[in-house]
């Protein structure tokens, strides 16, 4: 899943989201009432209404056969359903479907070589093609169809810039791949994958904005990007609440809403879009419902609700055929099981916590702390402070602050100080008090038995709250520091908030 290095939670997204969606060229000749089945199968197809969908497809392929659109537009449902539980014989279908549109393509582009709807065919096949690859985690095969799908997007707007359709995919492109961890650039490097971050954006605006088909798709990544790199929830919001309120049938955009509201410590709100999820009729999205459980476990793990969220633990943990996400749920439920006294249940979950995707960094993190845990587990003043920063992540600062201060008052080591310290400091920025945050982050940075990510992350706090305090060189130069430090726990995840800080301040 590493392609595209959207951060693992944009991955996650990117394997459950609408691909790509077509503009239609005048070269082909399509009648209108055909277009209109498409126009129609597409609202049908972004509502989850897949019987009705297929119905449109059909009927513009029995009355345009040799007319790529259908067979191509075909294919996306059977895609999506790979991309959530990898249903072999849905990948067959979606193969099948996109060979078709692409031989028929191939035939236009004989005919007019300039044929930009053609073009755009074979993009957005190839584009798929490289998403479905990456779900089954053969990423050689997904580099070289990004760079086949990368090839016709860039043909299109050579032979016309105001396709702005094709901007989408491209704008995606750039973005993703200018957020690639240091692991993968030999790899971009050796096949000549290049990303331009601001790039990027003008052009997901540009189809967000401009684009026919393409504008659903191009909003909910803008979403993403504003909600995972940038933290700018609020432009994050727009997007969803509308493509939401426009496609209330649509999973995706439900899980995703809930997903911002968690960000926002909306709780209530975030439970009620994941329970939706859960409960909708769709037995389809197998593996989103699983997430949603997941969500809602952590939901009531960060209100200190230990024994309610152990049932939706295990509930993931029996549901779900995916290893993303495992290791985090068994090192949560581990320590639900530690809090209430059972420490031989939860020595059991410790040492499962390194069944999940090493690729992620909730899972390698879960890994190293479940190794840990197994050997010596965690004292009273740890599960303390575990207690205090669910209080602090589930939006309640004042009261994480005193509770933090009072266990600061004690006799504990430098290391637990430390992190009690950078958790003070979050608190305090989220509180708008950037002085007193940042006072704490630099504060911690003093001491020597601490942990490298502890460091790490209190430098981008400082940087962060220095911003804020319009003290930009000062950010600048924690920035710098925090760029100086490697190999430690949530490194992707700062990373992506290191660049997009960096990003603002070059703004």
């Amino acid at each position: 899943m590493k392609l595209f290095s959207l951060n693992k939670k944009l991955i996650a997204y990117f394997v459950f989201t609408i691909c790509i969606v077509q503009y239609f060229s005048i070269t082909i000749n399509a009648q209108p009432k055909a277009l209109k089945k498409i126009s129609s199968g597409l609202d049908a197809l972004y509502n989850f209404q897949f019987i009705s969908s297929d119905k449109y497809f059909q009927d513009f392929i029995n009355l345009n056969p040799e007319h790529p659109a259908g067979y191509y537009f075909k294919s996306i449902k059977n895609l999506w359903i790979y991309l959530d539980n990898k249903n072999e014989d849905h990948l067959d279908k979606f193969v099948n479907y996109t060979d078709t549109a692409v031989i028929k393509s191939e035939i236009f582009l004989k005919n007019d070589s300039t044929d930009t709807f053609s073009f755009y065919i074979l993009g957005a096949v190839y584009y798929q093609r490289a998403v479905a690859h990456t779900r089954g985690e053969e990423y050689l095969n997904a580099l070289w169809t990004t760079k086949m799908f990368q090839y016709y997007f860039n043909r299109i707007v050579a032979i016309d810039s105001t396709y702005f359709d094709a901007y989408m995919c491209l704008g995606l492109y750039n973005f993703a791949v200018s957020q690639a961890p240091h692991s993968w650039r030999w790899a971009l490097d050796l096949t000549g994958i290049e990303g331009d971050k601001k790039l990027g954006l003008e052009y997901l605006k540009l189809a967000s904005k401009k684009g026919k088909y393409s504008k659903v798709d191009a909003q909910f990544y803008l979403s993403q990007v504003y909600s995972e790199f940038f933290l700018n929830f609020k432009e994050s919001e727009q997007y969803l609440k509308f493509l939401a309120t426009s496609y209330p049938r649509n999973l995706l955009f439900k899980y995703a809403l809930g997903n911002l509201h968690v960000k926002k410590y909306n709780l209530k709100s975030a439970e009620k879009k994941f329970n939706a999820v859960i409960q909708s009729e769709d037995s389809i999205f197998v593996q989103l419902k699983n997430y949603s459980i997941l969500a809602l476990g952590d939901l009531l793990y960060i209100q200190n609700y230990f024994d309610s969220a152990k049932y939706y633990y295990h509930t993931f943990l029996d549901s779900s055929f995916d290893h993303h996400l495992r290791g985090s749920a068994s090192l949560k439920l581990g320590l639900c099981y530690l809090i209430e006294g059972d420490t031989t249940t939860a020595k059991n979950y410790f040492e499962k916590a390194d069944e999940g995707n090493l690729d992620i960094d909730e899972d390698v993190y879960a890994k190293k702390r479940g190794e840990q845990f197994s050997d010596d587990l965690p004292d009273s003043l740890e599960i303390s402070l575990l207690r205090y920063e669910n209080i602090m992540n589930s939006g309640q600062f004042k009261a994480a602050i005193d509770s933090l201060e009072k266990l600061n008052r004690l006799f504990i080591s430098d290391t637990l100080r430390a992190e009690l310290m950078l958790y003070i400091s979050e608190a305090y920025y989220h509180l708008k008090k950037y002085k007193q945050s940042l006072e704490y982050s630099v504060g911690l940075l003093n001491f020597e038995n601490c942990e490298t990510w502890v460091k790490a992350f209190a430098c981008y706090y400082a940087a962060r709250a220095s911003k804020a305090l319009k003290n930009f060189e000062d950010a600048e130069l924690f920035i710098e520091y925090a760029s100086n430090y490697n190999n430690f726990y949530f490194e992707n995840k700062l990373t992506d908030r290191l660049n997009a800080l960096f990003y603002e301040l070059q703004d």
